[in-house]
């Protein structure tokens, strides 16, 4: 019994240790960082436009997307709430767009522990077209930047679109 005791209470203590020593890296960490990631995708950029902008369309094509609202603000701004798999809402807006070639959405909230703006950039290349995503983001809390940065990759979310969208474009046109 004892033995169980001391192994069970070994274990919390390595787990608190642990546990503290990757808040006190992730609080080391920058709040703010720049990620970028670049993919040749199937159809002409007119095509990607098309796909990425039809936002209501968005949870037909990415998992990660379970349902969107589209909400029309006083101001005229036109906002769009994702629903993920979990039921969590984050809010999005459009802050610049020249179509089909530029397209920046920023997470809309004031006490999110994360948000920033997302780019898209489609250059035509040939049939196909290059789109480079670049994240201006933030994460608040320290234990969650030190998971992003090392466990999960502050490109995940990034490479997931791309790749989901590369399957809603269908084939490489020849």
């Amino acid at each position: 019994m004892r033995t169980a005791l001391y192994i069970t209470g070994g274990t919390i203590g390595l787990l608190i240790i642990a546990g503290l020593i990757f808040y006190f890296i992730g609080r080391a960490l920058p709040e703010k960082h720049t990620t970028k990631f670049s993919t040749l995708l199937p159809a002409p950029p007119e095509a990607v436009w098309t796909v990425i902008t039809d936002y209501s369309k968005m949870p037909e094509w990415w998992p990660a997307v379970k349902s969107i609202h589209l909400e029309t603000r006083p101001n005229g701004e036109v906002w769009t709430w994702n629903q993920d798999s979990r039921g969590h809402k984050i809010a999005f807006r459009t802050i610049e767009e020249k179509a089909p070639r530029r397209l920046v959405r920023e997470i809309v909230g004031d006490n999110l522990p994360f948000g920033g703006t997302w780019t898209f950039e489609l250059t035509p290349e040939g049939a196909t077209t290059r789109l480079t995503l670049t994240e201006d983001g933030f994460i608040k809390p320290p234990l969650f930047r030190f998971i992003a940065t090392y466990f999960i990759g502050l490109d995940k979310t990034m490479k997931d679109f791309a790749k989901h969208l590369e399957k809603r474009l269908g084939p490489a046109a020849s």
